[in-house]
């Protein structure tokens, strides 16, 4: 970790995490980094990071010390000049992760100064080293015959000092960096998430802008968002319908349990155990939409149970199917007026 990398950003907390929340969010990166159990050739840098960042955090005298420094680089490179130009790129979440808040690590493609020049573009060699322009010779052919000095090397054929083959000669390199990002509860689609500083330099800039992450929520197999209300298409067989009784439902967190009315609307409504609001506000309702799913084979006993009930039903039509007796009596009406 570099002095001016934000301790708080590598372990993914806010500025005014508590003690404990620290705490959490290095363990859980150190058991995502550790060398021993992450082969990946990131995990050794990674890993001195968070080490680097959870100290720092740790000592109130050095946490101070970088606060102040932090402070007067902001306003230092402000004045220095332009900040540049901020970066938005999107984060899919699952509805599960959005509800809950989550972790996220962001894989970000950062300007460094190149290690192997130190920034400078070129190399220099204890030994002479041959003119890649002319091979060591001095001199390089000429279009329509002849040879001139050769500019590479001044004709000398040897060299000192090389451009960086890491960088090219820019003096930068691109490397990937991993972002711990912790996001809160309750985010929907089209909210945003500002990380302060955090987007990637472009060449020729000096100071970063502000990455923003777009939040994007994937479809699911269950579920559909609908402001703050989950909606659930629910199979029930028509005798659970019919008679009511303990029905068992997804939820964003399992599964739960509810007893159904006997014979009621086919939408049910079960408050609270839908899409939290941001900052622990009210969290809306999951909607039950009841499928009545029939049988595709009976048995006989089945058959006979089933005429006995529609034996019961028919000599009490009025009361128990409206629909059904309103239906026989223009049937009777159409019979009749045939006979006449």
């Amino acid at each position: 970790m570099s002095i001016s990398e934000d301790p708080f950003a590598i372990l993914g907390v806010r500025r005014d995490a508590s003690l404990d929340e620290v705490k959490r969010a290095y363990r859980r990166l150190v058991m995502q980094w550790h060398p021993d159990r992450n082969p990946s050739a990131a995990a050794v840098s990674e890993f001195m990071r968070v080490q680097a960042a959870y100290e720092l955090l740790l000592d109130p005298q050095s946490l101070a010390e970088w606060r102040l420094a932090a402070t007067s680089r902001e306003r230092s490179t402000t004045a220095a000049g332009p900040v540049a130009e901020d970066q938005t790129q999107y984060l899919t979440l699952t509805l599960e992760e959005a509800a809950e808040g989550c972790q996220k690590n962001i894989e970000l493609l950062h300007r460094v100064r190149c290690a192997s020049c130190r920034g400078s573009g070129r190399l220099q060699h204890k030994h002479s080293l041959p003119c890649p322009r002319c091979s060591g010779c001095g001199r390089v052919a000429r279009k329509g015959g002849g040879t001139s000095v050769c500019e590479g090397c001044g004709g000398r054929g040897y060299l000192r000092e090389t451009v960086c083959t890491d960088c090219s000669g820019s003096g930068w390199r691109q490397e990937w960096r991993t972002l711990a990002v912790r996001v809160p509860a309750g985010l929907r689609d089209g909210e945003r998430l500002r990380l302060a500083r955090q987007a990637p330099l472009a060449p020729g800039q000096t100071i970063a802008g502000d990455l923003y992450l777009e939040i994007s929520l994937a479809a699911h197999p269950l579920f559909v968002l609908d402001g703050h209300d989950l909606h659930c298409q629910l199979p029930v067989s028509i005798f659970r319908l019919l008679c009511g009784g303990h029905v068992e439902v997804p939820t964003l967190r399992g599964t739960t349990s509810f007893e159904l009315p006997p014979q009621r609307s086919i939408e049910q409504r079960l408050p609270g155990l839908g899409f939290p609001h941001r900052q622990g506000a009210a969290v809306g309702d999951l909607v039950l939409h009841l499928q009545c799913i029939c049988p595709q084979a009976a048995s006989s006993e089945d058959l006979a149970l089933l005429e006995q009930l529609e034996t019961r039903l028919t000599a009490d039509l009025d009361r128990r199917a409206p629909e059904l007796a309103a239906w026989e009596r223009q049937l009777r009406a159409r019979r009749h007026s045939g006979d006449d």
